[in-house]
């Protein structure tokens, strides 16, 4: 008997720990057998009354206290209402507080974003770095032209603390609507209370650990079953690239961080004004890239596709579901085939079939003049990122360029001089010390040195990294100013938080960080076409973005429009893409996909931005 009451024990134990309705239930079944008990005991004592009209009135008594006054009847009777009425003062109290208790907890769970998003076609990003305020801005300026777009991001972290900081941090989310959800993004439950099944793509935003075991999730989802969608990754290892590719398998796009981050370095330290080139082209906020498809293109050459866009820059195809960037100019056209424009917005491309007129007595059809010299760079400061980026300017600079390094430790002097042991083309100087003492800097730069690159010190705390390149960065524009010098700065900063501080410091070029990565990422989750095309520009094969002289394509001194510096650029086998306005101070006018109708006075000193094969 013992063992049968605790089996019924138990499994009404597990019965009200199913939550609120299993209590209101209980309760019901409750009153309904006190209610039918009570009206029991008294048709017993008076059987000449009806049990259900007994039954009832017990009912309605428990119902309302009030109807005890008006009751009438023996004492025994009176006994029984008296009962009825105090139990339906206490099933009432706890039906009131069950159900408040009820709703409580269903409004802390919302709070905690537990509830089943039913989203479709949105972005959904998983993880929560510190990269993700420039993830979401990005998003959120790609959306701006969407019809009712969302974000979904699924984190760790309180749903109240991520929207607290998503919107101290941004300023306004448009048209696109932000649902935040609390859970791990390593349990499938949590993965589809976000409905991944039906997200237009994901992006994760973990360290490369964390990514694979999020990877191996999101595979066993629905979201892998459909032919459409993607996922965007960001890898701090290339050894580790390869597992999650075997992951991920064709839905799956990687950026390895390193190496964006240093082919723009090395570029950007040698041609002034490229990095703002870059900062257009990787954010939503400016003209980005775009894939184009028209028939009246059939048939055309690519040569002649140039010239057809007055507001667009034509550079590539995507030819046999390939991207080719500066494809041979008599590349013809097919049904098939898209181009590749950069534009201001995809509803801003336009073909323009009027004849435009070059000006030939202005062009100069003479071949480049070599461009490569020998150069004296500064570089202060040492992370990993630092040796490759010896190595990509070994690639760019001439035989007899001089590089010194400053760096704050002596543990840093032997991996350089084996990194850069192989390096014919550059000489390299070391010196040791405080990376911001004042004197010491004073001492280390050259009156040869026009440009300098700092990284931030890996050996420092997080907080202070960025405190030193500020610090060091300030005492360069001090020490600028006394010799009367320009000197080119790029600077790096760790934390992405901190980048408009230190542009504050009048740094040349846009800060190289994971800025830059977390501006592809958004990039290739809008559109994964994108991937080849961005490792072929930061790749140093093939073709890159290059500035060089105005007077390499044009003889300066009178007004010309963009369609006669596209032709003369097009004569040297390259496509014309800007230009570059020297203003005589730190921060030149970059013009990205100018409108080629418009007349332009161009003058020593300014340049042209191209894409080209060297």
């Amino acid at each position: 008997m013992k063992g049968l009451f605790e089996k019924l024990r138990y499994h009404f134990d597990r019965f009200l720990a199913k939550g609120t309705v299993a209590l209101v239930i209980s309760l019901l079944i409750l009153m309904v057998v006190i209610v039918s008990g009570i009206g029991f005991i008294l048709y017993l004592i008076n059987p000449e009354l009806h049990l259900g009209l007994l039954i009832w009135k017990s009912f309605m008594q428990t119902l309302d206290a009030g109807n005890l006054s008006g009751e009438e009847g023996s004492v025994f009777h009176m006994v029984m209402m008296t009962l009825a009425t105090l139990v339906g003062i206490f099933i009432t109290s706890l039906f009131i507080s069950f159900i408040l208790n009820g709703f409580q907890s269903r409004l802390e769970a919302l709070s905690r974003g537990r509830s089943k998003v039913i989203e479709s076609n949105h972005t959904l990003i998983l993880g929560w770095r510190d990269n993700i305020f420039v993830v979401v801005k990005e998003l959120l300026e790609a959306n701006r032209s969407a019809k009712k777009p969302v974000i979904v991001i699924l984190s760790n972290k309180d749903t109240v603390e991520m929207n607290r900081e998503l919107k101290d941090a941004i300023d306004n989310y448009y048209n696109t609507r932000i649902i935040c959800r609390t859970g791990s993004i390593y349990k499938k439950n949590d993965l589809d209370m976000c409905n991944i099944e039906n997200a237009k793509s994901v992006i994760i935003l973990e360290n490369d650990l964390n990514t694979i075991k999020a990877l191996l999730v999101v595979s066993d989802t629905d979201f892998f079953k459909k032919e459409k969608g993607h996922i965007s990754v960001l890898m701090d290892d290339p050894e580790n690239i390869s597992v999650a590719k075997k992951i991920g398998k064709e839905k799956l796009e990687v950026i390895y961080l390193k190496s964006a981050i240093t082919r723009i370095i090395a570029q950007t330290c040698l041609q002034v004004g490229l990095s703002q080139v870059y900062n257009e082209l990787l954010d939503f906020y400016g003209d980005e890239f775009y894939f184009f498809k028209d028939e009246s293109l059939i048939g055309k050459t690519f040569r002649e596709c140039i010239m057809l866009f007055p507001t667009s820059s034509v550079i590539g195809l995507l030819k046999d579901g390939q991207t080719v960037i500066r494809p041979a100019f008599d590349t013809v056209v097919s049904k098939e085939d898209e181009i590749i424009v950069i534009a201001e917005d995809d509803d801003k491309i336009e073909i323009n079939n009027i004849p435009y007129h070059i000006d030939e007595a202005v062009i100069n059809y003479k071949d480049h003049q070599a461009s490569a010299q020998v150069e004296f760079i500064s570089i202060i400061g040492y992370n990993s990122k630092m040796l490759e980026v010896l190595n990509e300017l070994n690639n760019y600079l001439v035989k007899g360029s001089k590089i010194k390094i400053l760096v704050n430790s002596e543990d840093y002097i032997e991996p350089i001089r084996q990194a850069t042991a192989k390096n014919e083309n550059i000489e390299v100087d070391i010196t040791m010390g405080e990376t911001y003492s004042r004197p010491l800097l004073t001492d280390f730069l050259d009156l040869n040195c026009k440009r300098v690159i700092i990284f931030a010190n890996e050996n420092m705390d997080d907080n202070d990294k960025d405190s030193q390149t500020l610090l060091t960065l300030l005492h360069l524009r001090d020490i600028e100013e006394i010799r009367g010098d320009y000197l080119d700065i790029i600077s790096e900063i760790s934390d992405v938080k901190n980048s408009e501080i230190i542009d504050l410091a009048k740094s040349d070029d846009f800060i190289i960080s994971e800025l830059i990565a977390s501006k592809l990422l958004s990039q290739i989750s809008e559109n994964r076409l994108l991937v080849h095309t961005f490792e072929e520009l930061l790749s140093n094969e093939g073709s890159e973005i290059y500035v060089k002289p105005i007077e390499d394509y044009i003889h300066f001194g009178n007004e010309v429009d963009f369609y006669t510096v596209n032709y003369a650029a097009i004569e040297k086998n390259e496509i014309a893409i800007g230009y570059i306005i020297n203003q005589g101070t730190h921060f030149p006018k970059v013009i990205v996909n100018p409108n080629k109708t418009e007349k332009i006075q161009f003058k020593s000193g300014d340049m042209v931005v191209v894409i080209a094969e060297d």
